[in-house]
């Protein structure tokens, strides 16, 4: 089960916490952000270019938006809050969590129609204090209600109408139906993830709608059916495994980011590359595009 495909490091980053990776077509260049260095970094295959900007505090996740513009704006999320950036410049959209400090925002995607998904967690994991939140273009905010220890994903799939959600700490991956009103109903227990292969970590579709997991302290990816089947695994020479994505021109490559923070000695000597970016050219399988915010504008200023 455990797949061979060549896997390549196209960034020995050595990122604390490497995550929120994604594939901006217009730029064919890949975005992921280092979580604890408080950093945002580019990769740029087709020359090679390493980019990196100091972004605090704490990013944790960027996807683009519908704001035009001569370089493209993102949505982040920080921990303190929704920004919009764009040229390293940022105009804060809201704190979903404004009296909860030990908190911070983690992993974000957008759904079919055109909101922000995004999850919080307690920053030393010592409570279950995060949520899940959806942020509309007009920047109403709405919550789920169950609280979690570690919220990543989340991820949707518009062919079957469903939303997921992980659990990290629980090693559970929750479903609920997309409403036409672009809520989450019905949000059930869908896959059980194997203790042995490492916690669930971010998650990405493919254009098969299947799901691949990150598994952090796992050294592997693994794909899913929709009918919650494990397909196929990918070992991965880093420990921890944080999330995926695919890019390229013809979105046949799969992107892993990674991180060291919390390794011994041992492991790192095991895993030397563990906090690197990797590459995996995938000849029977493609992703999608990266969805945008549909936020078309900023907002006005406040009085």
């Amino acid at each position: 089960m455990l797949q061979t495909p060549k896997v390549t490091c196209v960034w020995q980053a050595e990122a604390r916490l490497g995550e929120g990776v994604v594939w901006i077509e217009q730029e064919q260049a890949l975005y992921w952000v280092d979580i604890l260095k408080e950093s945002l970094h580019r990769y740029h295959p087709a020359s090679g270019e390493q980019q990196s900007w100091s972004q605090k505090p704490m990013i944790s996740a960027i996807l683009p938006t519908l704001i035009p513009g001569d370089s493209t704006t993102f949505v982040a999320t920080y921990a303190n809050g929704v920004k919009l950036l764009r040229d390293d410049k940022s105009t804060l959209l809201l704190d979903p969590e404004p009296t909860l400090k030990e908190n911070r925002l983690n992993d974000a995607w957008v759904s079919p129609n055109g909101d922000l998904w995004l999850g919080s967690m307690d920053c030393q994991i010592t409570k279950a204090s995060g949520q899940f939140y959806r942020l509309s273009p007009n920047l109403e905010l709405n919550t789920l209600d169950e609280k979690y220890w570690v919220t990543n994903g989340p991820t949707f799939c518009e062919k079957q109408g469903y939303g997921y959600f992980v659990d990290t700490e629980n090693f559970l991956i929750k479903r609920g139906k997309l409403s036409e009103d672009g809520n989450i109903k019905e949000l059930q227990d869908w896959l059980h993830i194997d203790r042995s292969f490492g916690n669930p970590d971010g998650i990405t579709l493919d254009a098969e709608q299947h799901i691949w997991v990150a598994h952090f302290n796992g050294a592997k990816l693994s794909r899913y059916t929709p009918q919650g089947e494990l397909e196929r695994q990918i070992a991965i020479p880093a420990l921890n495994v944080t999330k995926c994505a695919f890019g390229g021109p013809n979105l046949s490559t799969l992107y892993v980011v990674s991180a060291r923070e919390g390794m011994s000695e041992q492991q790192l000597c095991d895993y030397p590359l563990s906090g690197g970016v990797f590459a995996i050219e995938l000849n029977d399988i493609k992703g999608l595009a990266t969805p945008a915010f549909t936020i078309k504008e900023y907002p006005a200023a406040s009085e």
